[in-house]
Parts: C-alpha cells; structure tokens; sequence
C-alpha cells in the first residue's frame, strides 16, 4: 500500500493516510487506523471484490479475526464516511453469482506531487495513470480510462437487458454490525421519527430490573441510562413524532402501568414521569405506536385469560377507545406499528395455536385488512418503509421480509437468516435496527451437572451443554448419558443427544413445523428408543440416530408420555370437557383405556412394585396409587412446578423421590423424599424451576437445566 502513503482523493473525499484523517469541503475527522488500512486496501483493490478473507490476510495478516470484528470496522468506516459526504454510498455489498464480499463504489483519484488537495478536482489525474505523466499522457490516459468506463457502463446496461445481472447485483441489507454495548440483554428499541437516536431497555443480570438506556444514531455504543434512579423494571418504550416524549412499560410492584414522561434529545435524559394507564401485574409485554403528539395505540389483556387487544389512549383526555376485537380463543394483538403517514397500523395477532398473522388496520376507515402473511414464531414486531409503502418482518425462515402495500407482494430482502428479529427500520437511512436472537424464549437455557448431595457428593456443579439454543425437555439414558430437545428461532424443535462428554444433534430426526413445546421425553428402559410426546401425539424415537416414526393414533391429544414398568403400556394424560384425565395406551398405540381411579392425573409415573406415582390438574401435589389396593394418597405437598406437561418435574428411585418445588417465599430449589422415613430434605437451589431432573445411572449425578444469561445486544443491518 506503498503508493497510499500520500494524500489521495476518493470521490468528494480526500484521505491523508499519514494523520488518518478525512476531509470534504469544510468537514474534517479523524478515524482509527485500522479503518484507514481498511479503506486504504479498498483504494488499491478498487478494480475487485474485495473478501473478509482478503482482509483478514492482507490487512489484519491474522486468519483468526472474526467476522464480527471485521464488520465493525467497516461500519464504523461507512458511517464516517457518511458523515461527511451523507449522499454517496462508498462501500457496496456485493453478493450472488456464489462470491460475496465488498467493493469500492467511487472513483479513486492521485494527486500530482505538483497538485494540492485545494487545485480544481477537473484537474486532478484519475487513479489509473501515473504521478509523473506529462499532460500528453494525462490526455491519452484519461482518454482511455473513459473509453473503457464507458464500455464497462455498456456491458452491465447489457448484462441487465439480458437477465444476467443478478451476479453483479448489490444488497443493502448483508451487513451485520453490533450497534450496542450494555452488558447483559438489550431488546425493546425504539427509534426516533428522524432517525437520530433510540431509547431501549436493558437488564444487566438476571437479578436485576430492566432499565431504560438511550444511545445516539452518530455514537451508538454510548449509551445513557434515561432515568438516574434504580429498580424501576421499564420495558417497551415508545419516542413520540417530535422526539420529546416517550411512553413506556413500568412494572415496578405497586406502580405498574404505562407512562409518559419528558425527553431531551441532546442529553438523552427522561424527567417528569407519569403514569396514565394503571395495568395488572399480569400485562406483561405492552406494545406501544404514538399516533400523534396527544395520542397512541397500545394493547393489553384486560384480565390474564382474555386475548389482548389494542386500544387508543388520548393523553389530553385520559380516554381509552378499544380499536381491535380479537377472537375470545386467541392470544390476540401483541403488536403495533403506525405508520410514517399515520394512514395504516401492522398488527400481529396470535390464534390459540400461537401461529401468527400479520393484520393492516385503515385508520381513517377503521377497517382491518387481512394481508394473508402468516408467521410461526415470536418475532413479534413490524416496521413501515419511510415511504408508508411497505411493511418489513422477519418471516418464518427467520428472513428479513418486505410487504408491499399496493401489490400485496412478499419479497426477502436480505439473505441473512436468522440474523435477529423486532426489526425496525431506521427512518432516513437504508439500514435495520435488530434485537439479537436469544435463542426463540426469553432465556437461552443450558444443561449442568450437579454432585448428588444424597450420595455424598458436595453440590457442586458445572456446565456440560450449552448448544445456543433453549433446551426445553432432557431425558436420561443407558450408558450415563441423556437426549435433550432443543427449540430453534422458528419455534420448531431438534433432537440431540449426550454421550461420553459430547453433545451432538440426531441428525435422522423429521422436523415438522408441527412438533412445538410443550413437549417432554421419556426413555423405554433397556432399548434404544424413546418416547417424544408432542402436539398432542408421540412418536418412537431412535435415542442414537434420531430416527422417528408414529405411535400415537391420530386425534387423540395425549400428553406427558410416561412408560410403564414392564414395558407393555404407556400413560398419558388426556382432556375430557377441559378437565385432565389419566389413560393408559398399549406400548404399539393401542388400546387405550381411560384410568378412572387418578381422577384428574396430568402426568404418571410407573414407579414399579405396583405403585403409581402423579400429579393432579391443577395443582403441583405428588400422589401415590397403589395398584393392588386400587387407593390413592397424596405423599408430597408441592408450592410451585412451571409446567404442567413435564414428566420429569420429579424423578422416583428405590429409596426415594427427588422433586422440584418453589415455596412460597423461598427460593427455586431440589429436594429429595425419603421412603425410609417419609421425610423430606432440602438438597440444593437452582437458579431456574425448568421442570427437568435426570439422574446418572449410578445417581453421581444430578442433571438440570438453568438459564444462560448471554449478553445480547441490538444489531444495524445495511
């Protein structure tokens, strides 16, 4: 990069390698110097694509710098370059045709060593002849530098004509940069009408409350808590068209409600705080669209089983005016988006299946308009083009999407999967905010050992899977090891297994967009198969292969998927007029026979001598049935389990039964119930109460799943 060492210009901007220094017109930065290296790199490339690989070779000379890395740089060169010359894009993404990488778009300029950056740019010699030419040269060169631009301009006209562009073709929307930096989690961002700042939430651990922070669009890794005091537990805020006021989620006890408050854009700072909407603790997840500078839209549960529905608040007033009436079955409207032009809202709206359609509400009409797009997942916010012409999502794929308003046509438009979701388009700019992916819930989870107190060991506890993903059903197996199911960004599930220390996906297992959590596994003793219990059916399934096939008849809705002691029944739990029941089915699928005597059993566990174990519906007692006396008891008093469709919310041996519980006032914790004495003794807390417990075959081992805190952190796609 010798011949970069002077000052050169780059379309409307001169470049001073020596002071890392750029300048246009009367405007003037200095940038890191590895950036400079990078743009430096693209000048002396600027006849090619230039790759990562080119740049992690040549410019980074280390094989090991991540992608991650390298995008950063070239978005903090992109935005710099920006800065000073906001009408010309000078970095292209280029990608199809197989290659994908970046190219310099402008034309690149030496300055004679008899020139000044100040001379007329008519007069400077294009980059393609040499500093010392002499004018008759500068005339032929530039000549044929013309010549040849134009016959490439011709070739690509021609290219297109022909159909065969899409190799050269240009995306906006390939590149991925962290926008953000708080530890911890990061979600929830709200972008202002002129695109200059965001406000979004942040929760540093898991012990701590969600809190507001706001960053500027020119410095986003800065970011400033918006308001000084603590424990507040605010989420979903919403910038007002001006810019000076936001609404917001609190959830603080005793407070909870939606507010308005204050804002100040050049200090990033809230005052003033309101609260206008008092809301139950049990509104969660507040989606909130100002349509004006008086009045938003926001939706909510009324009570915690009807579906929630969207309302219109007047701050002036203090009126609420319900706008959508979603079905009675349904978990109803979770999201809402005005538009630039304030003419439409997108709403997405959840059936009792949780499959998602995207709605288009007229608001001058007040008419709903069914767009026919649906989704099977929780990214659960739209945006509008800056236009008011196009809706964006992520869709089922986990594909950055469009939909156009008057051709209801849907188009990717980014081929990035499951690059994050919440995606909201930056007003003024060709750029995406995203939320990083946490994995589909809330919680990406992981699988810990932890040293059996009971047999000696000392509680403590390590790591042993963590694929990314939330693991939601682990089952124990021979040889000391476990399958697990884990659940993908689109909601759907994959099967893994864990053995001799390695966790690895069973590759021959069918995923069908059918099989959603809730689901749980059960292990048929002495073989290679397993019983996955899903969507109301269950499947046979090869514990080293993931090879699956049919068990369940069809129609049935059986649940939490237990085999018998022997072998030759599986139980299940079932639903007569809403009301749970126990049944029990042959180990081929049939037949199956309703149990009367465990009135209301949700889950059984054969526990072998002739003794049934269960739980009731609603409840989280562990009772007793004794299959020679035909008697039940209840034998364990239970708080608190957080799922009802689990089967290993307790797990019973020879001497005992260890069991998960939540009593009131305490903590998530392990116990064990001793058979010997009837007593019952406290073994441990766990951060988590994920209703899995699985014992190692010599019972060492406590197998459990817990949260992994992961930071995440908001993501700019261009």
């Amino acid at each position: 990069m010798a011949k970069f060492s002077a000052v050169f210009r780059v379309g409307n901007i001169d470049v001073d390698p020596k002071t890392d220094q750029l300048k246009c017109a009367d405007k003037q930065i200095e940038i890191q110097s590895m950036a400079m290296k990078v743009l430096c790199y693209f000048c002396e490339h600027s006849d090619r694509l230039v790759t990562r690989d080119n740049l992690r070779d040549d410019v980074w000379k280390n094989t090991a710098t991540s992608n991650h890395t390298i995008n950063n740089h070239i978005y903090s060169l992109r935005r710099n370059l920006g800065k000073l010359d906001p009408d010309v894009k000078y970095i292209h993404t280029v990608t199809g045709g197989g290659s994908s990488g970046y190219r310099l778009a402008e034309t690149l300029v030496h300055y004679d060593a008899r020139q000044s950056p100040n001379d007329d740019p008519a007069e400077i010699v294009p980059a393609a002849s040499l500093v010392q030419a002499n004018d008759k040269e500068i005339s032929q060169i530039t000549q044929h530098v013309s010549g040849r631009m134009l016959a490439a301009i011709v070739a690509v006209v021609c290219l297109v004509v022909l159909g065969y562009y899409p190799f050269f073709q240009t995306s906006d929307y390939q590149d991925v940069q962290q926008l953000t930096e708080l530890p911890g989690r990061e979600q929830s961002a709200s972008v202002a009408a002129n695109g200059t700042f965001i406000v979004f939430a942040n929760k540093k651990t898991k012990q701590q409350a969600w809190e507001l922070f706001a960053s500027s669009m020119d410095n986003p890794s800065k970011s400033v808590k918006v308001f000084n005091n603590e424990g507040n537990r605010d989420n979903f805020p919403s910038i007002a068209p001006s810019g000076r006021k936001i609404a917001f989620h609190r959830l603080k006890d005793g407070d909870e409600g939606i507010y308005v408050a204050t804002f100040d854009s050049s200090t990033l700072k809230a005052a003033q705080e309101r609260r206008v909407i008092a809301l139950k603790p049990n509104n969660l997840s507040t989606s909130i669209s100002w349509l004006d500078e008086t009045r938003f839209y926001y939706s909510i549960h009324e009570v915690s089983w009807a579906p929630k529905k969207i309302y219109l608040f007047d701050t002036s007033s203090g009126l609420s005016e319900q706008i959508s009436s979603p079905a009675l079955n349904s978990h109803g409207d979770f999201a809402n988006t005005v538009s630039p032009n304030k003419q439409w809202m997108a709403i997405l709206r959840a059936d009792s299946y949780w499959d998602i359609e995207l709605i288009l509400y007229d608001i001058m009409a007040n008419k709903f308009i069914e767009t026919g797009i649906k989704l099977s997942h929780f990214r659960l916010n739209v945006s509008f083009s800056d236009d008011s012409k196009s809706v964006y999502f992520v869709d089922s794929n986990g594909y950055l999407s469009e939909f156009n308003l008057a051709s209801s046509i849907t188009e990717r438009i980014s081929q990035q999967q499951y690059v994050g979701y919440w995606p909201l388009k930056i007003p003024g700019q060709n750029q995406f905010l995203l939320q990083q992916d946490w994995g589909l819930s809330s919680l990406t989870t992981e699988i810990v050992s932890v040293n059996n107190p009971v047999v000696g060991g000392d509680g403590t506890r390590q790591v042993v899977v963590n694929n990314g993903l939330a693991i939601r059903a682990i089952e124990g197996v021979n040889d000391g090891g476990f399958i697990f199911a884990s659940v993908k960004p689109n909601r759907q599930i994959e099967l893994w297994r864990y053995k001799e220390g390695k966790a690895y996906k069973l590759d021959e297992f069918i995923e069908k967009a059918a099989y959603r959590y809730p689901l749980s596994l059960h292990w048929q003793q002495g073989s290679e198969q397993a019983l996955l219990a899903v969507d109301g059916s269950c499947r046979s399934v090869n514990i080293n292969t993931g090879k699956d096939s049919p068990l369940c008849p069809k129609g049935e809705m059986l649940y939490a998927g237990t085999y018998s002691a022997d072998l030759q029944s599986i139980y299940f739990a079932t639903f007569d007029n809403n009301q749970s029941k126990a049944v029990k089915m042959g180990y081929t699928g049939y037949p199956i026979e309703a149990l009367p005597l465990l009135k209301n059993a949700n889950m059984v566990r054969d526990g072998g001598k002739g003794i049934l174990y269960y739980r009731i519906e609603p409840g989280n007692d562990i009772y007793q049935f004794d299959l020679v006396t035909q008697k039940s008891k209840k034998l364990i008093d239970r708080s608190y389990i957080a799922n009802g469709y689990t089967t290993n919310d307790f797990v019973v041996v020879n001497e005992g039964i260890y069991f998960m519980d939540k009593p009131l006032n305490q903590s998530n914790a392990i116990y064990y119930y001793d058979f010997s004495n009837n007593s019952i003794r406290y073994l441990f807390d766990t951060p988590n109460l994920y209703p899995n417990i699985v014992l190692s075959d010599d019972q060492q081992l406590i197998y459990l799943l817990q949260s992994a805190h992961n930071d995440t952190h908001l993501l700019l796609l261009q």
